[in-house]
């Protein structure tokens, strides 16, 4: 029995198929001639771990009739796992070379073309007959698609007559689907728009969750070249990504902004130009957006997103359902183009319904890996004079929406024209305050002021200022220093917000704060720290000589409540608006030498008076001011002051 035993094992034992690749040869997907193969076919022939490569003979671009519903149901649903379907095989296609921050050179020379209205529909968990997809992954991991123009028959209405349309779409389960080098809406010609409802989705239907997708740039592209070859871009799409699951990410990306990364398809709300969000996310754990800040291709994992002024959900980036919890939002450019310069029309909410659990990072955490990388550019309300013809009748911009709970860090970022961030508490009602201290009550003590305060007598070597207490655990205080932006500052001032009125001392008449932001990141001090000579929590001086502000600079802070030691990777930590920005005072220059019996203090006259204040130890616990004042004269362009020398050592210094 056991030659016969081993003869049966012989037979049985399955045979190990190598991957092969897939030749499409012909646009033809109806009836292709004897030794062509269409896409139809290719998909069909897939095995795991296959590829589908392109060879259409002639000039492209080649444009590839997606099948209609009847007979065939469109494309067939890809089901195989570690399969690639590449666009860019085909002769004369090529990837983009250049940086994010640059034009879009990419050559797409394979075109799924949905504009006569072909597409596949499968009631789906998740998906319903009112959706139709071009290409569908139905329960496959490893799926790579790249390298195409999607071109679509418009949005659809969400209905079995008139279904939704969508290019890629992720289902039943399937996991680590990759989307890269695309066009989504975008004819090869770089300037032609043809819509769809939605680019890429990935919808769970109860446990089918789609896991571990990246749209754009992947974590593991070997090399900048690599990086910059996964660029997508998506032109005039309703919802460009809407995706549900965990460690999405979505880097590298335009978003209605044209290959010359100057040009934007303006989202207003008008016929063809709507828009519902770029991205939506649910139980989106681990989500990123942008650079992820671990050290490799960084700089190339940026989005661009192009302007709006209307939004059918009211916001840029949309949670809906369940929040995630660790989600980053990191190195973007929101209205404005590649060259850091050219603004585009935007005036919109940033991201809305984070829950009371949610956690997200806006910007950098600090870590010493990619910091500058990793602060977004937010550039709103622009032009003012167009969006807001008549301000004070008008109710800006939100920056955006959380529930009471949610741990929100916004640092490092390069602010221009929002309105009050993180918390939009004024809307000149009052409506808002009690929320932005229920906003604020998890990580702060709120019976002090919420917002931090800048002290007048500061100076451009000296910057002093109080903030709330931190609530245990987030009782490490961060304070960042920037440039304040004067077109928001000045700006806000123009709605006459009740909520940011005073009075000015000197003529009585009311007046009204603006938008505090920061502009430009100067540096990150820590409360109690060694810059901080004030041991009192929330109060502190720190010594910012180094940062080289000018007199005449706006200067504001945020107070960063965290619950983990400073530079600590993507720390638990939540942003305090933005103080009301002041201009220092200029730092005189002491100079003491020793003439005769006295010790003679000199300093500037332009930097006028002070009171001259001493101590004997160089880290005193107080300074004592001199009683009586010594007698201060004027010598050409400076200030004098000769105190007797005394029998201890004795330090000085000048307090306003």
């Amino acid at each position: 029995m056991k030659p016969l035993a081993c003869l049966l094992l012989f037979v049985l034992a399955p045979v190990l198929a190598e991957a092969k690749t897939i030749l499409v040869n012909t646009t033809n997907n109806v009836s292709s001639a004897t030794g062509e193969t269409n896409l139809v076919q290719a998909i069909n022939l897939l095995a795991d771990g296959d590829r589908i490569h392109f060879a259409i003979p002639g000039t492209g671009p080649f444009y590839l009739i997606t099948p209609p519903l009847t007979p065939d149901n469109g494309y067939p649903s890809i089901t195989n796992h570690n399969v690639t379907i590449d666009g860019y095989s085909q002769p004369g296609a090529f990837p983009n070379t250049n940086p994010i921050l640059s034009t879009n050179n990419a050559q797409i020379q394979i075109v799924l073309d949905s504009r006569a209205g072909g597409f596949r529909l499968e009631n789906l968990p998740g998906y319903g007959l009112s959706e139709k997809y071009v290409l569908l992954v139905k329960g496959a991991t490893n799926v790579t698609v790249r390298g195409f123009s999607f071109l679509g028959p418009g949005t659809g209405s969400y209905t079995p007559e008139d279904p939704g349309t969508y290019g890629v779409s992720f289902a039943l389960n399937a996991m680590h689907g990759h989307v890269s080098g695309c066009w989504f809406g975008l004819a090869p010609d770089r300037t032609n728009i043809f819509r769809f409802l939605a680019g890429v989705t990935g919808f769970q239907g109860g446990t089918n969750i789609p896991q571990v997708m990246t749209v754009g740039v992947h974590k593991t592209a070997a090399s900048e070249t690599a990086a910059r070859a996964q660029f997508n871009i998506f032109m005039g799409i309703y919802i460009p990504v809407i995706i549900e699951g965990n460690a999405l990410r979505i880097a590298g990306n335009f978003f209605n902004v044209f290959p010359d990364g100057q040009t934007d398809f303006l989202a207003d709300g008008s016929p063809g130009h709507e828009l519902q969000a770029f991205i939506e996310v649910s139980s989106a754990d681990n989500l990123v957006i942008g650079t992820d800040g671990d050290g490799v291709n960084d700089a190339e994992e940026r989005n661009i997103f192009g302007g709006v002024t209307h939004a059918d959900d009211n916001e840029l980036l949309e949670t809906y359902g369940i929040t995630g919890t660790n989600m980053v939002v990191a190195g973007n450019y929101f209205g404005m183009a590649v060259d850091g310069v050219t603004r585009f029309t935007n005036s919109m909410k940033l991201f809305g319904n984070v829950r009371n659990y949610g956690t997200l990072r806006i910007g950098s955490d600090f870590d010493g890996v990619s910091d500058a990388l990793e602060a977004n550019v937010i550039a709103m309300n622009h032009p003012f004079d167009t969006l807001f013809p008549a301000p004070t009748v008008m109710t800006p911009r939100i920056f955006g929406t959380s529930q009471a709970g949610a741990q929100i860090s916004v640092r490092g970022n390069r602010m221009i024209g929002n309105t009050l961030a993180p918390f939009t508490f004024a809307d000149g009602f009052g409506g808002q305050l009690a929320a932005f201290t229920n906003y604020s009550r998890r990580f702060m003590d709120t019976n002090q002021p919420i917002i931090p305060q800048l002290l007048t007598n500061s100076t451009t070597a000296r910057l002093r200022g109080l903030c709330a207490p931190g609530v245990t655990p987030y009782t490490n205080i961060i304070v960042d220093v920037y440039l304040a932006d004067e077109e928001g500052w000045t700006n806000g001032m123009r709605f006459e917000l009740a909520e940011l009125s005073y009075t000015n001392p000197l003529t009585f008449e009311t007046r009204h704060h603006g938008f505090p932001q920061g502009r430009v990141y100067l540096g990150s001090f820590v409360d109690n720290g060694p810059a901080n000579p004030d041991a009192t929590t929330g109060e502190f001086e720190f010594d910012i000589s180094a940062l080289g502000i000018n007199a005449d600079q706006l200067v504001t802070v945020t107070a960063n409540y965290s619950a983990d030691a400073p530079g600590t990777p993507n720390a638990r930590t939540h942003t305090s608006n933005f103080a009301f920005p002041i201009t220092l005072q200029l730092a005189p220059r002491l100079v003491i030498v020793k003439s005769g019996g006295n010790v003679l203090l000199s300093w500037p006259t332009n930097a006028g008076s002070f009171t001259i204040e001493s101590t004997p130890g160089l880290h005193p616990s107080a300074w004592t001011a001199l009683n009586p004042q010594a007698t201060i004269n004027v010598s050409g362009t400076n200030f004098q002051a000769a105190i007797p020398i005394a029998t201890n050592s004795t330090f000085f210094r000048l307090l306003r």
